[in-house]
């Protein structure tokens, strides 16, 4: 029997022998006592990702106020994300666990009845992609880390990159039975104070309500409800340590500065104490204010130090921040191993405050908010293992602009100026003297600050976004998702608050064909993903494309700080002496809706995918002035998570291997070698291209070591390229297509049986063919034991189970099944059972295309309109189940009657449906029922917003979880 005094052990064993604080051991005990605090205030260093284990712990002892998915928020995009770590070390921890440890007792605790896994792990930020089934089940306990955007919109039913007929799924999961921890709450107070609104404009439902928690390492949060450190944590001697960590802060103010002069003076400046650390302290890190600030100090020591310097921005290709960090964390972590052998240099901007488990041994940084600055003093000696003081050298230069912290940057700076006087701007060593930064002493000083001069505290701070008031019809406007209503108020002032407007757009850089009316076909096949695209604001990539000479200040939509003028040269990369010549984009919807655009066309939230010749990016990320073709990453995403894997065997591969891994490219190139000779001999051999990458990655002896002979890892700390050179060599079921455009052959790993698209038919397709009654039998068991799993009541699960036993009763009009026949009506009537799946090849779009049109299937038309009108019927028989729950499940089943159908004009009505022998009126004229906004409503005043759309994602969930396995219900 797992007990309270066992979370230790439990600690200990998930993270290599380490043992809790007594803050969390404390944190756990008020969990289990009386619920969750507002406020978690933990200085950095501490171990505040901890929570994740608390949270775990409380579930499997069982406690009421535990929660089955825990989402960790930050509103940075995270250059290390140590949470998402944290949660992987949790997790192999209950997958590894033996059956008499701690581990194996949490793990018997919270596995579910029927499924294979314990806890599911997932990123959700900008630039990561996770499979839109990023939660394969909803009994399945769950750690997601993302950012306040991806968190955000789905619980909003607004999830940004989620084609609308999928966002309920999402917003029932974050909005139930949910942990919604937001760390530094100061960065995200415009999402907390929308979300307490939104779970108190909620109704108690079947699902348990959200509980949101908020955590910060910047003393002063007004939250009643505050849970801090005590004596027991200075007392500890590892957390006293760490609150006791010698830093010192010296202060240099920047004299003789003019406006034009201020970016290369105050770079130098910032260059210049980097290098001063430098002569005895092996890891310098430099934090700036701005992007370009941050590239220009990288530059300036780089020059120098081109092997011992690196950039760390959030505009960086994910998969180009994946290659720099393998290389450099292991020399910037806290708790390295050992210091490098020669001093490195590390110029960042905020994106490592938050989140980042670095440990400078000295550090510079422009002045700042005095939250930003406690934040940025964190990574300085974070563990307190530094022998003597860590120094740091705050730089003010008084002509900055405002910029992204107002005035509280000034207001901070001279509060500092009182505690201690800045030293002579001319001095070469700094004094012994300074203010004692360490986190106890930092507490203690800004403590007093707020307790006795409470007006100058608020001075010190950013000052406060209005977020607009968020009342029950902006959640019943968003809680409509099919179709979206007209005007549909945006969430983005919701999550992030009233501000200066920074509309983004994510770009991408492709090898493209040189006639662009080539280019939609160019990537067709293998679309842009998250990993290899950069957000940027929208109004400097417009700049970009034209070539213009400069581009307005604009802040980062995650948090980074505003950017200074994004600079490059006149006429813009490739183009010299044409600026204002907008240059041609493609923009990417989805693999329907890809079209060529002039470059000012390009809209906020548009993926935009450009011809590398265009320059604009190197391996440090967004850089306009450079004039360099761009590295085609399109071949090293999707060797993680559940998307499939695809490159093109071509040199573009060849050339994005041979970047980070010259050896492996040889082997590489001679296989593109044999594809081509297979194209030209017209013999391509799908299943001997695995067999070869397999042979290329075991001809390598350490890349063997690391992967094992059976090329058995989970490819999530690999690099890039091995990650999906790994996963296509061990497909099961991979498929090669000749491009002719590209003049490649493009191989894909495992084939998933539908796409996030969900069309009228995707569903229906497998790669065997499953017969109706299968295959809602299986769904029916599997939506009937997720309910019982989620300790619904007897008669919702009842109306579960037949919701899903009843949900694709549309299928058996008769031009439905001719189209799963390949549109073969003869076939389909000669069939001795009504189909549910097709059997034909997912990927063949264009044999879908003629199956439905050889059936005359209605284009768009739902086959759930159908469904729901047999199913009308059908609940005459029954008298338990809330019908109205029962039909609105199955209407709902693709994310569509919320509150409506789509409207399609049948041109050739069914009048009636055979089922069993018996003959059902039904009439497929009707493609829309009008009672259905009224159902929606009232289910909605039933249930919940998301109480409703947590029971719709069960039955979905169970529909998926049965298609995707090809469960026939045995």
């Amino acid at each position: 029997m797992l007990r309270r005094e066992d979370f230790a052990a439990f600690y200990s064993q998930a993270h290599g022998g380490f043992t809790p604080f007594p803050w969390q051991e404390r944190l756990l005990d008020r969990v289990l006592d009386t619920g969750w605090p507002d406020l978690v205030d933990v200085p950095t260093g501490l171990g505040k990702t901890s929570i994740l284990d608390v949270a775990v712990f409380a579930a499997a002892l069982g406690s009421q106020r535990a929660r089955r998915r825990v989402f960790f928020v930050v509103d940075r995009r995270l250059i290390v994300d140590e949470a998402y770590r944290h949660a992987r070390e949790i997790q192999d921890a209950l997958d590894n666990g033996s059956v008499g440890s701690v581990a194996g007792q949490v793990a018997a605790a919270l596995r579910v009845p029927g499924d294979e896994r314990v806890l599911e792990v997932t990123r959700m930020r900008g630039g990561v992609t996770w499979s839109w089934r990023w939660l394969e089940r909803p009994d399945r306990q769950a750690i997601v880390v993302g950012t306040v955007d991806q968190v955000g919109s789905r619980l909003l039913f607004r999830g940004y990159g989620l084609g609308d007929n999928l966002r309920p799924i999402d917003a029932g999961l974050v909005g139930t039975d949910s942990l919604i921890v937001v760390d530094e709450a100061h960065l995200s107070q415009p999402f907390l104070t929308t979300a307490r609104q939104a779970v108190r404009e909620e109704p108690a439902g079947l699902l348990p309500l959200p509980v949101i928690v908020s955590m910060t390492a910047s003393p002063g949060a007004a939250d009643s409800d505050i849970f801090r450190i005590d004596g027991a944590d200075q007392a500890h001697p590892v957390a006293g340590r760490r609150l006791r960590a010698a830093k010192r802060a010296h202060l240099v103010q920047m004299a003789g500065v003019t406006k034009r002069t201020s970016e290369q003076q105050t770079a130098e400046t910032l260059a210049q104490w980097a290098r001063h650390f430098a002569g005895d302290k092996p890891v310098v890190g430099v934090i700036c204010n701005t992007v370009n600030r941050a590239r220009a100090v990288f530059e300036l020591l780089h020059a120098a130090h081109p092997d011992r310097c690196v950039l760390l921005t959030g505009r960086v290709r994910p998969v180009d921040r994946n290659y720099l960090l393998l290389e450099w964390y292991d020399r910037i972590k806290a708790g390295r191993a050992g210091e490098p052998p020669e001093p490195v240099f590390v110029c960042a901007t905020q994106t490592v405050e938050v989140g980042a488990n670095i440990d400078f041994s000295a550090l510079v940084s422009d002045s700042a908010s005095l939250a930003a600055l406690i934040q940025r003093l964190g990574r300085l000696n974070r563990l307190g293992s530094a022998g003597g003081a860590a120094p740091a050298v705050i730089v003010h230069n008084p002509v900055d602009p405002p910029g992204v912290y107002g005035p509280a940057r000034a207001a901070t700076w001279e509060w500092l100026c009182g505690l201690h006087p800045p030293m002579d701007p001319a001095a070469a060593e700094l004094p012994e003297a300074g203010i004692d930064v360490s986190p106890a002493a930092l507490r203690e000083l800004v403590g007093r600050l707020a307790t006795e001069d409470p007006a100058r505290w608020a001075e010190t701070q950013q000052a406060p976004v209005y977020t607009p008031f968020l009342s029950a019809t902006h959640l019943d406007a968003w809680a409509a998702t099919s179709p979206i209503p007209s005007p549909d108020p945006p969430v983005a002032p919701f999550l992030h608050g009233l501000q200066p407007d920074s509309p983004q757009v994510s770009l991408c850089w492709r090898e493209l064909p040189e006639d662009e009316g080539y280019w939609p076909a160019g990537i067709e096949l293998v679309p842009p993903s998250a990993e290899e695209c950069i957000e940027l604001p929208l109004a400097a990539v417009r700049g970009w494309l034209a070539g213009l000479a400069a581009v307005p200040a604009f802040s980062d939509i995650e948090g980074e700080a505003g950017d200074a003028d994004e600079t490059f040269p006149a006429g813009g990369p490739g183009r010299p002496g044409t600026a204002g010549a907008v240059r041609r984009v493609i923009r990417y919807g989805s693999r329907q809706e890809i079209e060529v655009i002039d470059g000012e066309k390009i809209r906020a939230g548009d993926r935009i995918v450009v011809p590398a010749s265009y320059g604009g990016c190197d391996a440090y990320g967004w850089n306009p002035a450079s004039t360099t073709p761009v590295l085609d990453v399109g071949d090293l995403c999707g060797g993680t998570g559940r998307r499939p894997a695809t490159v093109r065997l071509g040199p573009t591969l060849v050339n994005a291997v041979a970047a980070h891994d010259p050896q492996l490219a040889a082997p590489l190139e001679e296989l593109v070698r044999d594809v081509e000779a297979d194209r030209r001999a017209e013999t391509l051999r799908a299943r001997d291209y695995t067999a070869d990458l397999a042979k290329a990655l075991r001809s390598r002896p350490d890349i063997v070591a690391r992967l094992g002979q059976d090329l058995g890892h989970d490819g999530d700390d690999l690099p890039p390229h091995l990650a999906v050179l790994r996963r296509l060599a061990r497909a099961a079921k991979p498929t090669a297509k000749e491009h002719l455009v590209l003049d490649c052959v493009v191989l894909t790993s495992d084939i998933t049986v539908f796409g996030e698209e969900d069309t009228a038919y995707g569903s229906s397709l497998a790669r065997r063919k499953l017969t109706l009654a299968e295959h809602q039998m299986a769904v029916r068991r599997r939506a009937e034991e997720f309910a019982r799993n989620l300790g619904l009541p007897d008669e919702i699960a009842e109306a579960i189970g037949l919701a899903g036993y009843w949900h694709d009763e549309g299928k058996r009009d008769e031009r439905f099944q001719a189209m799963l026949h390949e549109g073969d009506r003869w076939a389909a009537a000669a069939a001795p059972h009504v189909l549910a799946k097709s059997g034909m090849n997912p990927v063949d779009r264009g044999l879908r295309r003629r199956a439905r049109q050889l059936s005359g299937y209605p284009e768009g038309m739902r086959h759930e309109a159908l469904s729901a009108q047999i199913v009308r019927v059908l609940l005459d028989d029954v008298k338990s189940a809330d019908a109205d729950l029962v039909v609105h499940l199955v209407a709902a089943h693709h994310g569509h009657s919320r509150p409506l159908l789509p409207p399609i004009i049948d041109p050739a009505p069914v009048t009636f449906v055979e089922r069993d022998g018996e003959v059902i009126e039904v009439d497929t004229a009707r493609s829309i029922d009008w009672d259905a906004p009224r159902r929606f409503h009232d289910l909605m005043s039933r249930y919940g917003r998301w109480g409703l759309a947590g029971l719709e994602a069960v039955v979905r969930l169970a529909d998926i979880w049965c298609s995707a396995r090809e469960e026939d219900g045995t």
